[in-house]
């Protein structure tokens, strides 16, 4: 963990002193998973946050209205690539609730795992570093929703011209 060049590439460490960085990653604990285990399960409870340290893995979301038997349950929603500083599972670190995707590693994969009860610790006792990386985590999850809402827009448009209206 000596270059931290890497791990400044994910987006909520990247106002980050090196000192600041270095002082969450040392509450992460390192995690293998091997070529197409499964890392996380949409519905299941979640309670902590993974970054990708080495590997890709694939993100599905379940459909949850299949009218037809031949169609996948599934939907492929992102392919991710530790080269390019990624990290998932991020809405864990605020709520107590399920996981709203599936998570499955396509290669073996070396992640880091931070746990909720470390992370809320570590922002109450760091304040200063706590904020930066709320604030960054604040703007994640407005990306999220600016990206959900522009899709509903998208699915409403295509249901009104598939009904023909």
């Amino acid at each position: 963990m000596e270059d931290l060049s890497f791990y400044k590439k994910i987006f909520i460490f990247q106002d980050l002193e090196e000192g600041e960085l270095r002082q969450i990653l040392q509450l992460a604990r390192p995690r293998s998973f091997a070529a197409n285990s499964m890392i996380i399960k949409e519905g299941e409870s979640g309670d902590s946050m993974y970054i990708m340290d080495g590997g890709e893995v694939n993100i599905t979301k379940r459909l949850t209205l299949v009218l037809d038997q031949d169609l996948p349950k599934e939907k492929r929603m992102i392919r991710l690539k530790a080269a390019d500083g990624v990290s998932f599972g991020e809405m864990a670190l605020l709520e107590n609730d399920t996981r709203t995707a599936t998570v499955t590693a396509l290669t073996d994969c070396r992640l880091l795992e931070l746990s909720r009860d470390d992370f809320l610790r570590f922002i109450r006792e760091n304040s200063v570093t706590g904020c930066k990386i709320m604030l960054r985590l604040a703007q994640l999850l407005s990306r999220f929703l600016r990206k959900t809402d522009q899709d509903v827009v998208k699915l409403t448009t295509a249901l009104a011209i598939a009904l023909g209206g």
